[in-house]
């Protein structure tokens, strides 16, 4: 009854200090396959629900809420179940961020950054979701499936740790909810400045 399964992952960051300023670049890959050994047939399909992949949150997909992106081009509600919402086997995700000081007070260091996330979660497999194909990566589809979010935020740096506050804004959403599904993929759909997503997180989103 135990999975049986394979996963890599790949991350590359880069980090280019200005003057004052600095840009950092962060591309991320990941997949996982589930093996067909897997004894258990309800298994074989996905990786373990605490090995998969899941998009938004501040350390990701910031536009989006914990779990709450994709997988793929899907349309669907939120249930009340405890297991993840929105969740994959595939993961690509690319985030750019520009930093830059913005004033000193009382010791205490108040950066801002401007950035934009790209990315999303699949399903690997077609019999994960067989009533489901728009959820299920294709190299074809990339285009169409992948998400954009744009935004800024505050640092409150203390030294030995920062404190980050991010707002950010879907200007492309390929998998929203069945009430909003007129504006899928739509750049910027009913567009309004306190629509967007806040994020509070510890350090910087991708260590640099």
């Amino acid at each position: 009854n135990l999975y049986k399964f394979v996963k890599l992952d790949a991350e590359f960051v880069r980090k280019v200090n200005y003057n004052k300023t600095s840009l950092v670049m962060r591309l991320f890959a990941g997949a996982g396959y589930e093996f067909n050994s897997t004894r258990d047939a309800n298994k074989k399909n996905n990786l373990p629900f605490f090995k998969q992949y899941f998009g938004g949150g501040p350390n990701s997909m910031r536009a989006w809420g914990l779990r709450k992106l994709g997988p793929g081009s899907t349309i669907k509600s939120f249930g009340s179940t405890g297991i993840p919402e929105r969740y994959g086997d595939v993961q690509l995700e690319d985030n750019i961020e520009y930093r830059f000081p913005i004033t000193v007070i009382s010791g205490v260091k108040i950066k801002g950054a401007l950035f934009t996330d790209m990315g999303n979660v699949w399903f690997l497999k077609k019999a994960a979701a067989p009533s489901n194909p728009e959820g299920v990566f294709n190299i074809n589809r990339l285009g169409k499936d992948l998400a954009v979010g744009m935004g800024g935020g505050l640092r409150v740096d203390f030294s030995f740790f920062v404190v980050r506050l991010d707002y950010s804004y879907k200007a492309k959403d390929p998998s929203p909810k069945p009430e909003n599904a007129a504006g899928q993929n739509v750049w910027f759909y009913n567009w309004k400045p306190l629509k967007g997503q806040l994020q509070l997180g510890i350090s910087y989103p991708f260590i640099l």
